[in-house]
């Protein structure tokens, strides 16, 4: 019987397959989407107002900031740094407009209010009864370091080093020397979780 750390009756082998597959989509979505985005930023037109319109200008807006931040990674969701602070306040200003067009009434944000709820419900809701879709969704754990060994390409592939594993065993056990870290985890929220090593 492995030792190895498990969640969700998934090994540490699946999940770190399923993180490189993740990885090269990542890579080869934004070979896709920013050209896309680029190309469909001077030729689209925002469709007319209404309430149909201002649903489906939410609901696409959402899918398509989910899409970036899953696309960003989990660190990218993880604990924030002044930069990231920046970009949010600067991405949630960007996409406003698209969100309520050119009508700017109570009624109309109320909408795009209560369409972000329901999508994110919606979402919620699949997760439960899709299966696998929580893994596209919401990521999965990555293992950083096993046997107090670093795991290069996880680290890398993650964009986290030794430094943030490091800040991490400090801040949850006390830990001073990378030596007594037995695992470390890059958890789906982005946090770091560390095992230390029993003594």
């Amino acid at each position: 019987m492995s030792a190895e750390p498990r969640e969700e009756g998934l090994s540490i082998g699946e999940d770190a397959a399923f993180d490189r597959r993740l990885a090269r989509v990542r890579r080869g979505a934004w070979v896709v989407l920013v050209p896309a985005l680029l190309i469909g930023g001077w030729l689209w037109q925002a469709p007319g107002s209404g309430v149909g319109s201002t649903v489906l200008r939410t609901a696409i807006v959402y899918l398509l900031v989910l899409l970036v931040l899953r696309l960003g990674g989990k660190r990218t969701l993880g604990e924030m740094t002044t930069f990231d602070l920046v970009i949010l306040l600067i991405l949630s200003e960007a996409v406003q407009p698209a969100l309520v067009g050119e009508d700017y009434t109570l009624t109309n944000a109320a909408l795009a209010v209560f369409t972000l709820v329901g999508v994110d419900v919606l979402l919620g809701f699949l997760k439960d009864k899709v299966p696998g879709l929580d893994r596209w969704l919401d990521d999965v754990p990555t293992v950083l370091v096993r046997d107090g060994m670093p795991i290069t390409d996880a680290l890398e592939r993650s964009r986290v080093n030794i430094d943030d594993i490091m800040e991490a065993a400090r801040h949850q056990h006390g830990l001073a020397h990378f030596a007594d870290v037995r695992y470390a985890v890059l958890e789906r929220t982005g946090g770091i979780s560390v095992i230390p090593r029993r003594h």
